[in-house]
C-alpha cells in the first residue's frame, strides 16, 4: 500500500494536471491543516500589504472582521508572511488569515518586540466568501468538540466539503482523504454521498480522479470498472486528464480503453493514451503502440517509445530495436535507441 506521502503527491499531481490550481500546490498545508496548525484563523481586510521598514520580513498590517479560532484581537493585526511563494496581498482585500505567535518561529523571534503574529500560508490567498467562511467555522467548531467526536466530525465536514462547488475546498478536502492515510476520513457509509460527487459532471476532474484513487486505495469502489466508466463519461481536456491518472491504475480493462483511443483525431489524446499503456509487463499494448511508430506526427511517435520503454519486455525492446535501427525520422531513431540503452 502506498505511504501517505507518496498518496499525497500523486493526488497533487492529478489535481494540477486536471486543473485544480488554486490552492493546490503539493508541500503546502490544506485548510483543515492550516486551522490546526494557526493560533488565530480570522477574516480580515488588508489594510497595508507590507511596510516600509527595513525588516527581511515585511510586516502586513489588516483589520480583523471576524475571528474563529483564537483570540479576539483587539485593533489592528501585524503579522509578518514566511515561507516559499508567500500570498501576494492588495490593500482593502478581503482575505482568511492563519497565523502564528512569532515566538513559535526559530527564524524570526528576533522580530517579537516589533510584530505579535506569523502568517502560515503559502499559495495563493484565500479570499473569503460565505462558503470558506463556513468551512472555517466548522474546522474551528471541530477542535471544540470532545477528542471521541471529532473523527465523525472531520467525515462530515470532509464530505459535506467534496461535493462543494468551490474548487478550493473540494480539492482540499481530497487532499485530507488521501494524507489521512488509512484512518476513517471517508468509509462505507458516505458512498452515497461520494459517488454524487465522483460521477458528478460539474465535480472538477482532478477532484474526481483523486477521488476515485482514494475510494480505489481504499477498497470503497471497485476501480477497473470505476475507471473506464470515467474515462467513457469524460470528454476533451477532462478525458485527457483521467489517460494520464491510468498508468497508476493498470488492468486489462482499462488497457482495452486505452488501446480504442490511439484511433482517436485527437493527437494529444492519442500521445497521452500512448504513455498511458507504458505499464511494465503490459505485453497486449505492445503491438498497437508499435504500429504507432509508423504514425507522421512526431508527438504520436515519442509517446508511442516512452510507452514501449516503461513496458520493457522483450517484444516492446524488440519494437523499440528495430525503430531504432531503420525508422525513416532520425529523431525517432534516436529517441529509440535511448530507451533501448536504459535497459541492462
Amino acid at each position: 500500500m502506498k505511504r501517505p506521502a507518496a498518496v499525497a503527491f500523486a493526488v497533487a499531481a492529478v489535481l494540477l494536471a486536471g486543473g485544480a490550481r488554486a490552492h493546490v500546490v503539493f508541500g503546502t498545508e490544506t485548510l483543515r491543516g492550516l486551522v490546526q496548525q494557526s493560533d488565530l484563523v480570522a477574516r480580515v481586510r488588508i489594510v497595508s500589504p507590507g511596510s516600509d521598514l527595513a525588516l527581511e520580513e515585511p510586516i502586513v498590517v489588516a483589520e480583523p472582521l471576524d475571528v474563529f479560532k483564537g483570540p479576539a484581537a483587539p485593533g489592528q493585526l501585524r503579522f509578518v508572511q514566511h515561507g516559499h511563494g508567500v500570498p501576494l496581498y492588495q490593500k482593502d482585500q478581503e482575505v482568511a488569515l492563519f497565523l502564528q505567535r512569532i515566538g513559535r518561529s526559530r527564524e524570526l523571534g528576533s522580530l517579537a518586540g516589533s510584530v505579535e503574529w506569523v502568517s502560515i500560508q503559502e499559495g495563493e490567498a484565500w479570499e473569503c466568501d460565505a462558503s470558506l467562511v463556513a468551512a472555517l467555522r466548522a474546522y474551528a467548531a471541530l477542535e471544540k468538540l470532545p477528542p471521541a467526536q471529532q473523527p465523525a466530525g472531520l467525515r462530515q465536514i470532509t464530505v459535506k466539503l467534496l461535493a462543494s462547488p468551490d474548487p478550493r475546498l473540494a480539492s482540499s478536502a481530497v487532499r485530507d482523504v488521501a494524507v489521512a492515510g488509512d484512518a476513517p476520513i471517508v468509509t462505507e457509509e458516505d458512498l452515497p454521498a461520494l459517488e454524487k460527487v465522483l460521477w458528478s459532471s460539474t465535480t472538477l476532474i482532478g477532484v474526481r480522479v483523486a477521488l476515485l484513487a482514494e475510494l480505489e486505495r481504499r477498497k470503497l469502489a471497485p476501480g477497473p470498472p470505476s475507471w473506464v466508466k470515467l474515462l467513457r463519461e469524460t470528454h476533451g481536456a477532462d478525458q485527457i486528464a483521467v489517460v494520464r491518472a491510468l498508468a497508476a491504475h493498470p488492468s486489462a480493462a482499462v488497457t482495452h480503453q486505452l488501446v480504442a483511443l490511439l484511433a482517436s483525431p485527437d493527437l494529444q489524446l492519442v500521445s497521452a493514451a500512448a504513455i498511458a499503456l507504458g505499464v511494465p509487463g503490459n505485453e497486449p499494448a505492445v503491438e498497437p503502440l508499435g504500429k504507432l511508430l509508423g504514425s507522421r506526427e512526431a508527438r504520436v511517435r515519442m509517446g508511442a517509445i516512452r510507452g514501449l520503454g516503461r513496458i520493457g519486455t522483450p517484444s516492446a525492446q524488440a519494437v523499440l530495436a528495430k525503430a531504432a535501427a531503420s525508422h525513416p525520422d532520425a529523431a525517432t531513431r534516436r529517441r529509440a535507441g535511448a530507451e533501448v540503452a536504459r535497459r541492462p
